[in-house]
């Protein structure tokens, strides 16, 4: 578990598995609330997330479209145009919403659904419990 970024809301996130040059490690993100969750297969894979889909955590709370970014669109109505020009500048591929969706909810469906997550080193809690919220029938 190597951390790589934090977040203005106390999350971090961890590169996971073993550095193999060239090679791609999923990306955990793990919450201040003791909750954690795979949101990306990349490094890469995790910034087209963080920018394509900016109200991911909403995601995995069970939040799906058209409200899942409806608050954050009225925000920021030219979210469409700074998306793809941030992918383009990134060299990451173009991405929607629902194709970003899709690849995050998988990915998540991948945590351990017991609570066993992975320890992560230097976190006060590290008894993590999934953040993928199960859809409301």
């Amino acid at each position: 578990m190597e951390p790589v970024a934090g977040c203005n809301a106390g999350g971090t996130h961890y590169l996971c598995g073993p550095a193999v040059p060239g090679g791609p490690r999923p990306v955990l993100y793990t919450d201040s609330e003791g909750q954690a969750s795979l949101i990306a297969e990349s490094l890469a894979e995790a910034l087209t997330l963080a920018i394509a889909l900016p109200s991911w955590h909403d995601a995995l709370a069970g939040f799906r479209p058209p409200a899942l970014s409806s608050d954050y669109l009225d925000d920021h109505p030219d979210h469409p145009v700074v998306r793809d020009r941030l992918l383009a500048t990134l060299r990451l591929p173009p991405a929607t919403e629902q194709e970003v969706l899709d690849r995050l909810l998988a990915t998540a469906s991948r945590t351990v659904p017991d609570g066993s997550l992975p320890h992560v080193p230097d976190e006060e809690n590290s008894a993590f419990q999934p953040m993928l919220e199960p859809l409301a029938d």
